[in-house]
């Protein structure tokens, strides 16, 4: 796991190791640098995979090609045997290597035989060609910035911020997505002149000009699935799955809650013969509501597993700090609070673990898959049923204390009254479109009139030609929610602390394998899951088995009217909106107070303009 930036079009050694240095944390192992005429790479590495010989940047055929790669090649054995049939010899035992080779054999078309998590930049001297890429889900980032007659790129914003020539003004469009679903929506970022390659793409710089294609189309690989009628013998696909999450050469821990995706993975590394180091991690009292400790603790001791139990005191104002830095750019989930504390606490002990993020994707675990269910029966309910339910909902107070029933039921009989293609991209709002036009003021509702923020929902849940709602959101979270939100803070918040974390229910095979199964057989009566949990009955205890999905929030509404009122009082007050010119400070301060009183629960809308206003301000 690595942090990587360059630069081609040009050779500039000193810009290069100054874009390198901001990426330390990413690796702080080591660093390496190959410069030449036309290009300028950069590598920050942790050491992870033939931990003597695997410097970056890596060479290979004569010095025709150089890379600089960012993540793990878990079958890199495997395309070692075939490239080695093929002739290739090889001098290192890295993962790096067997990547250089690929591409020297097959060209481009490597991507789609490498398993595992990537970013890189390989530059082919013969062709003054730049190849770069990332892995189908998006679990390592990779940022562009095109300059003149050149391309700059990096795993973080921060190093292209750096670059002269980078238009840093702020994409309006990106801030619209922000507002929308807390995170911006690739290919954009908050600066107009710097571009995140979207999961599943791949990118050529040739002769000053850049060209980007998509490479993964996950709808052609569950039709292919589909066709072949495959028998799914998944306790099988979970051994082999995590078996090859655990290539490396330094101990490979996990992450361990109460919940069925952790208590899986661990369960089969048990399998593999490993005796895993586990880790959970409390909150202190203001964490109860979520704290999973003693669960875990169970759970361990039936496993037999390394367990640790950590604490985590949060200051939400300092953590508010280092979401920014981590980030650079507003990213408004706030369970990036809690996994930053987490990984700065599991570093101590390990430098790889296996994280369950992806299980609810994969395998169906959000209510909200049951939600769009329920919803069509809503939806056959006569419309002045729905709007009088709506009306009368609209007047129930709402905590903001974790429990989020009320405000979850307005926001379902309020869905009753959109198109049905409207239904799901609403729940994955903050702001609505009715919001957003009451909240901006003039300027900002001008440049932004007729955008549609839920477009790219609607072009995915088409493009999924499922007819079962549930089957289409999840379609649509396996190209958004997954990557641009859940593998985003969970890259940025562990390399923040130079913690690889692995995530094998994102793995590619595995995402393909389930998005080919019918959401009937995912969703069953009211039970979520349910193939993963009749894979693992007899290997997990049944409790684990029979449990409901537990949220992994921090108490952020609570923390809002508390903690961090005085900053929040600050940043959103009258005289600082007003000052900043985007929003209408009355609108402002009306929603800070129907939140406050506890006439809504406004925790989502209230963080994502408090962290707005104080990167704005950084």
């Amino acid at each position: 796991m690595c942090g990587i930036a360059g630069i081609a079009g040009r050779c500039d050694g000193e810009l290069v190791r100054r874009m390198t240095d901001l990426l330390a944390h990413r690796g702080p192992d080591a660093e390496g640098f190959h410069l030449e005429a036309a290009v300028s790479l950069g590598h920050r590495r942790l050491s992870i995979i033939d931990l003597s010989s695997g410097q970056q940047p890596m060479s290979y055929g004569d010095g025709r090609y150089w890379v600089v790669f960012n993540g793990e090649i878990y079958n890199y054995r495997e395309l070692r045997e075939q490239l080695a049939g093929l002739g290739h010899t090889f001098v290192t035992n890295s993962d790096t290597e067997v990547l250089l080779a690929a591409y020297a054999a097959w060209g481009e078309g490597c991507i789609d035989r490498l398993g595992g998590m990537f970013a890189f930049a390989l530059w082919d001297g013969h062709q003054q060609t730049l190849f770069l890429a990332r892995d189908a889900l998006g679990i390592k980032p990779l940022y562009l910035a095109e300059t003149e007659g050149g391309l700059c790129f990096a795993s973080e914003i921060k190093a292209l911020r750096l670059c002269p020539g980078v238009d840093l003004g702020l994409d309006l469009e990106a801030m619209d997505d922000y507002l929308t679903y807390l995170y911006t929506m690739p290919p954009r970022t908050f600066y107009r002149g710097i571009r995140q390659l979207p999961p599943g793409h791949c990118a050529t710089w040739k002769g000053g000009r850049l060209s980007v294609r998509r490479y993964w189309h996950l709808v052609e690989e569950v039709t292919k699935r589909r066709e072949s009628h495959q028998e799914l013998n998944l306790s099988a696909r979970l051994d082999t799955l995590i078996k090859s999450h655990l290539v490396a050469d330094v101990p490979v821990g996990a992450f361990l809650s109460g919940g069925l995706d952790s208590a899986t993975i661990v369960r089969c590394m048990a399998d593999q013969g490993s005796l895993p180091a586990t880790f959970t991690v409390g909150f202190g009292e203001e964490g109860r509501q979520y704290d999973e400790t003693m669960e875990a603790r169970r759970l361990s001791e039936v496993i037999g597993t390394r367990h640790h139990e950590l604490q985590a005191l949060i200051d939400p104002v300092s953590a508010m700090e280092m979401v920014l830095a981590g980030f650079d750019e507003p990213f408004g989930n706030p369970t990036a609070l809690l996994t930053n504390a987490i990984c700065g606490l599991v570093r101590q002990h390990v430098t790889v673990v296996l994280s369950g993020d992806g299980g609810d994707e994969c395998f169906g675990g959000y209510p909200r898959y049951q939600g769009v269910r329920l919803m069509r029966s809503w939806r056959m309910t006569p419309r002045w049923a729905r709007r009088l339910g709506d009306r009368l909902l609209s007047s129930v107070p709402e905590a903001h204390d974790g429990r989020y029933f009320a405000r979850r039921l307005r926001e379902f009989s309020s869905a009753g009254l959109l198109d049905e293609a409207d239904v799901y991209p609403l729940w994955l709002t903050t702001f609505t479109p009715q919001q957003k036009t009451v909240l901006f003021n003039g300027d900002l509702r001008g440049a932004l009139a007729g955008r549609d923020a839920w477009e790219p929902l609607r072009n995915w849940a088409a493009e999924s030609g499922e007819t079962d709602p549930a089957a289409r959101a999840m379609y649509v979270d396996l190209h958004a929610f997954l990557p641009n939100n859940v593998l985003q803070y969970g890259d940025r918040m562990s390399m923040a602390h130079g913690l690889e974390v692995r995530v094998p229910f994102a793995d590619r095979a595995m995402v393909e394998t389930m998005a080919a199964v019918p959401a009937a057989r995912k969703l069953q009566r009211g039970v979520t899951k349910k193939v993963l949990r009749d894979a693992m009955r007899g290997c997990l205890p049944e409790e684990v088995l029979q449990r409901k999905k537990s949220g992994f929030n921090p108490p952020m509404g609570v923390w809002l009217t508390g903690a961090l009122r005085d900053t929040a009082e600050e940043l959103l007050s009258e005289s600082s909106q007003a000052q900043r010119g985007w929003f209408d400070p009355v609108q402002v301060r009306s929603i800070w107070h129907d939140h406050v009183s506890g006439l809504r629960d406004h925790t989502w809308h209230l963080w994502a303009l408090v962290l707005l206003e104080a990167w704005a301000r950084r």
